[in-house]
Order: structure tokens, then sequence, then C-alpha cells
């Protein structure tokens, strides 16, 4: 399987870059795959790109953790107190519908730590897989578990952290996946909006330059900073469920 990625991947830079030699492509509209390639490695020694993939990845990692304590919490509760859930879910549920593009703007102006800003648009974007996973998996608990509990004497806590966490851990770590995916987007919304950090606002700097292939790097770094965030975390789940499972 490998194998035949790396060959499709193969023939996909190949047949770019024959297209964009022979219909002779200004490197503004589309540079070729070498192009980006020599452009990455004169970029990857210059401390300013550096601080770009830092920032981003920076408030990426702090939205996500901060959404999955939060998504938790939330969810739990949406669980435990059904009058909580009937009085807020409505809200919720149209607060997804508002495109975060909508409300960034609004956020990046009430907040004036560009960072934190930054943080709470990507926490907006990353909450709701969270949670949703995190009430879907209490609600797949058997009944009969937590009645065996109660007869036992098992307190509510005792509840929460010997049945109901480590049940639901599997999928909440399937809601984390996604929101890892979305974290780096939105950061990258925030930095679009505001600021000279990011690899947001370096494409931003590279678009207003006609600076093509710039932009490209920072959409490979993009690619790269979701795909070891992704894998970090599939670490982190084996490890933890191959202990409480």
């Amino acid at each position: 399987m490998t194998t035949t990625r790396l060959t499709v991947m193969g023939l996909f830079f190949v047949t770019w870059e024959l297209l964009v030699s022979s219909l002779q492509i200004p490197r503004y509209l589309l540079p070729a795959p070498s192009v980006i390639v020599l452009r990455f490695v004169s970029e990857f020694q210059s401390p300013q790109l550096w601080h770009h993939v830092q920032a981003t990845t920076s408030v990426a990692l702090t939205g996500v953790i901060i959404a999955y304590l939060l998504g938790a919490m939330v969810g739990w509760l949406f669980y435990q107190f059904p009058h909580i859930n009937a009085g807020l879910n409505w809200f919720l549920t149209a607060s997804q519908s508002i495109p975060i593009l909508a409300i960034a703007p609004l956020i990046l102006i009430w907040i004036n730590d560009v960072f934190w800003a930054r943080t709470v648009v990507a926490i907006l974007i990353t909450f709701f897989p969270v949670f949703s996973a995190t009430y879907t998996g209490l609600q797949l608990i058997q009944p009969d578990l937590r009645e065996v509990a109660v007869l036992f004497g098992a307190s509510r806590s005792q509840r929460v952290w010997f049945i109901e966490f480590p049940l639901t851990l599997p999928v909440m770590f399937s809601g984390l996946r996604t929101s890892i995916v979305l974290a780096t987007t939105g950061a990258v919304v925030g930095e679009y909006l505001g600021g000279r950090d990011g690899l947001g606002a370096l494409i931003n700097i590279a678009r207003g330059l006609f600076d093509t292939p710039l932009v490209f790097v920072a959409i490979v770094w993009l690619i790269t900073i979701t795909l070891g965030l992704t894998a970090f975390l599939t670490l982190i789940e084996r490890r933890v469920l191959r202990y409480i499972m």
C-alpha cells in the first residue's frame, strides 16, 4: 500500500512539473514542484520561518488542549444534568451554524492579546467535536454498569473515574483527532485576520508580494504541523488505552 501511494504521489508531482514547464505557466500563478522544493530548502534555514511555525503550533496546541478540557467537562455536565442539556443545547447547535470567519474579527477586537485572541478562535473551532464525542461516549455506556457500581457502594466520583472516564475515553480520542485537524485551521483563521506572526500571516504577506512559492512552503508546513500533532496524539492514545483497557 505504501509503494502504491508513493507511486501515485510521484506521478502527480512529475505530471505537475511537466505541465508547468510545457505550458510555461508563470511562477506567480503556479510554481513547479522543483521551485517549491528549492524555496522550502532555502527558507528552512530562515529564523523568521521558524518563528512563524512556532507561533502557529503554539496557538493550535494550546487551543486543542483547552478545547479538550472544556469539551469533556461540558459533555459530562450535559449528560449528568438533563435540564442543562435542554436549556443550552439550542445555543451550542446555533453557535455551530455561525461561520468562524464571521465572529473571529469580533474576538480579535474584544481580546487585546493577539496570542489569546487566536487561541480562542482555535478553541471555538475545535470544541464541538470533543464535546460531541464525550456526550456520545457517555450515552453508549450500559446502564447496568452504573447500577452494579451503585449496589457496591461506589460514589459519583468513583463512578466517573473508574467507569465513565475509561469507557468514554476511546470515543473522546476520536473527537480529539478531529479537533487536532481543525486546530491549525482555527490558528490560521486568527492569523489571517490580525498580526504578523504565524503561517497564516506569512501566507497573507506572500500573497501580497505575489510570492506564490512561499505560499506553498507555508501550506506544506501547515500540513506538517497537522500530521505531527496527529501522530503525537496517536502515540498517546495507544499508550493510554493500553494502560486502562
